[in-house]
């Protein structure tokens, strides 16, 4: 995954709770106040409920494509740094904006 490129980001997110897993989207991808059904639209499955967190948030990116993986919430940037690490085997260039 050599064309993915680590991003690390602090923001409000929802983590969504559903029959398959936790999930989390920054809420800037939903809007501010989405219903049931739309958590449902975007993942699928049953929709259980979900709570609104701030955090760092954590992802591989393909700049200038659609290709991503889901994003993991964190309360540090120590932790989705040491989340990407060690998941995706990626460095982290320290002082470099992600």
């Amino acid at each position: 995954m050599s064309f993915m490129k680590p991003q690390i980001v602090q923001d409000h997110y929802f983590e969504i709770s559903t029959c398959d897993g936790v999930f989390w989207l920054p809420t800037y991808v939903l809007g501010e106040n989405p219903d049931a059904k739309t958590f449902q639209e975007h993942y699928g499955g049953q929709y259980l409920g979900h709570e609104l967190i701030y955090g760092w948030g954590a992802r591989l990116s393909a700049p200038g494509y659609t290709d991503c993986t889901d994003w993991c919430v964190f309360d540090t940037e120590e932790k989705a740094k040491e989340y990407l690490r060690e998941t995706y085997d990626v460095q982290i260039d320290e002082g470099k904006e992600q």
